[in-house]
């Protein structure tokens, strides 16, 4: 049931003169101030309605039609998707919502492993020492420090000094395991300083080190945590970087930065959309379920080629290369990006 009009023609929100039911500047409706409660109903249900349909007819396209948002936008057809931005943290919210939740998960089963196992680590530790220096190596310079440091080391244990708190072959940089970290950092604290290494090496040992000895063996889920929840922030930057890097791949006068950051909106949302989707399926208790997940970044890859295609209209070879050179160059970025953010968590 519609509402009574207004006898005054200025519309209430703008001052703009009204000459038919909405204002031709604001769009509100000139019709009179109180309204019923079945109005109020009436009003909010529309106004529920009308967004879930913009919606779900946003994220079919958004899927299904790669690229052909952003092509739809772009050319003016924008009142039935919405707007970019508010695509992007909806559907961004809702995944690092549920990747942070996963982390954490993870993270406290870790924890109490951890605890489970500790106690008995420091007599492996002592154990495994003992045996290096009962193997019977010929006695040079570098062996005799190294005994030395080994007994250093062990007397540290045993006095509680120096915590144990992961397996003695836990490999925690490439093949580089716990002990060889003991050791290596006690080695290089008992040379003289001409003799030290310098540079990152020493360093992010070090750090490794004294990472585990606080956290245990879930060390690198408690960075891979810490780092996750830098992700959201890191995003911030990270997409506009996409978007500069298209800017180098397109005509600079056909196409302008924001035609390609409105591009990295719906692309980023998609692909969120659908790791939230391949997370969810990976939980399920079915042999495959891993799976999931390199489809999700397969699906990824080739969704960036039919969206260029689309998008900028290009054959399918030009935007092959393209995304191809795109995907590098951004995953450069991305690893050095995570690579800041652990190193400022292991500071």
């Amino acid at each position: 049931m519609k509402r009574e009009l207004r006898n005054e023609k200025v519309c209430l929100n703008c001052g703009t003169i009204v000459n038919e039911r909405f204002c031709p500047f604001c769009g509100q409706e000139n019709v009179v101030l109180k309204e019923s409660f079945g109005h109020l109903i009436g009003h909010f249900f529309n106004d529920l309605t009308h967004y879930d349909s913009k919606l779900l007819i946003t994220l079919k396209t958004l899927i299904l039609r790669p690229g052909i948002l952003t092509k739809e936008y772009l050319s003016g057809k924008r009142l039935r998707y919405l707007h970019p931005i508010r695509l992007y943290v909806f559907i961004s919210f809702l995944y690092f919502l549920f990747a942070l939740s996963m982390n954490n998960s993870e993270h406290r089963m870790e924890e109490a492993m951890v605890q489970k196992t500790s106690s008995d680590t420091k007599l492996q530790v002592i154990d495994s020492l003992k045996a290096m220096l009962s193997a019977g190596n010929p006695r040079t310079a570098n062996n005799k420090i190294k005994d030395s440091v080994v007994i250093g080391i062990i007397s540290k244990l045993k006095d509680g000094s120096l915590q144990g708190k992961a397996p003695l072959d836990y490999v925690v940089i490439g093949n580089i395991t716990y002990r060889e970290l003991i050791i290596y950092d006690s080695m290089q604290r008992s040379l003289p300083i001409e003799k030290k290494e310098k540079g990152l090496k020493p360093w992010l040992y070090h750090r490794w080190l004294t990472s585990i000895d606080h956290y245990g063996k879930g060390v690198i889920v408690e960075v891979g945590g810490k780092t996750s929840h830098f992700v959201p922030k890191m995003m911030f930057f990270l997409l506009p970087l996409f978007s500069l890097l298209m800017k180098l791949f397109y005509d600079k006068k056909k196409y302008f930065y924001v035609d390609h950051l409105i591009f990295s909106l719906h692309f980023h949302s998609a692909v969120f959309l659908v790791f939230l989707l391949t997370g969810l399926l990976a939980l399920l208790p079915v042999p495959f379920a891993p799976y999931f997940i390199t489809a999700g970044i397969l699906w990824a890859s080739i969704y960036l080629v039919i969206a260029l295609r689309n998008t900028y209209q290009q054959s399918f070879i030009i935007a092959f290369l393209k995304s191809l050179a795109l995907t590098v160059c951004y995953s450069v970025f991305i690893l050095l990006g995570y690579a800041i953010v652990s190193l400022s968590i292991l500071l």
